[in-house]
């Protein structure tokens, strides 16, 4: 039992000792600041805390750096047909064999705005009472069975459309907004449509 408890005794000193010895410097390797060489090559000659050059910069008030009009409403008319007249036809009354057919035609699209001010010139680059075209080519085809021929009606299409402009403020922050002035003007669309119509005999 004597013997025990001694050891344990010594034990504990050990530990206690080696751990103080742990705790402190090894001789001879004393500590010392850099020198203002050293710490450059070391940190490259930057800051590596707080430097005024981390101070945020006072951002650029806002300004006004234009103005532009935009579309706010559009209401669009019925369309309507003022005429219409036979384009033209293409038979195989007296065929013997199916025959394949094809028509091309222009759409002859063309539009003018019939009112407005200074909203719709500048927020369409046009000018009031100028026509427009827009035309597009329109193919139409088909195969006619023998006995058959198809006519090509042509109508004369209008459309009317209503827009409503306003003025807006921009900032060079990239918003904008709304000055509350108006434009409103009339816009005329004139085309042509096709419609082919198949038909039994002459």
């Amino acid at each position: 039992m004597k013997r025990l408890l001694l050891w344990l005794f010594v034990s504990s000193v050990a530990v206690l000792w080696g751990s103080h010895a742990v705790g402190r410097a090894a001789p001879g390797l004393g500590l010392a600041p850099l020198a203002a060489s050293e710490l450059t090559s070391v940190t490259g000659g930057g800051c590596i805390s707080k430097c005024d050059d981390d101070e945020p910069e006072e951002p650029e008030p806002v300004r006004a750096i234009g103005k532009e009009w935009r579309p706010i409403r559009q209401v669009d008319g019925p369309a309507e047909q003022l005429s219409y007249s036979i384009f033209t036809e293409v038979s195989n009354v007296y065929g013997y064999k199916p025959l394949p057919w094809q028509v091309t035609a222009s759409d002859n699209c063309r539009y003018r705005w019939v009112s407005g001010g200074v909203g719709i010139e500048k927020g369409f680059s046009v000018e009031i009472g100028t026509v427009y075209h827009c035309s597009a080519s329109v193919r139409m085809s088909g195969t006619l069975d023998p006995g058959w021929r198809v006519k090509i009606y042509k109508g004369n299409m209008r459309q009317v459309t209503t827009v409503t402009m306003a003025l807006y403020e921009l900032f060079s922050d990239g918003s904008s907004e709304d000055t509350g002035v108006r434009d409103t003007g009339r816009q005329e669309r004139l085309w042509s449509r096709y419609t082919p119509v198949t038909v039994y005999g002459n």
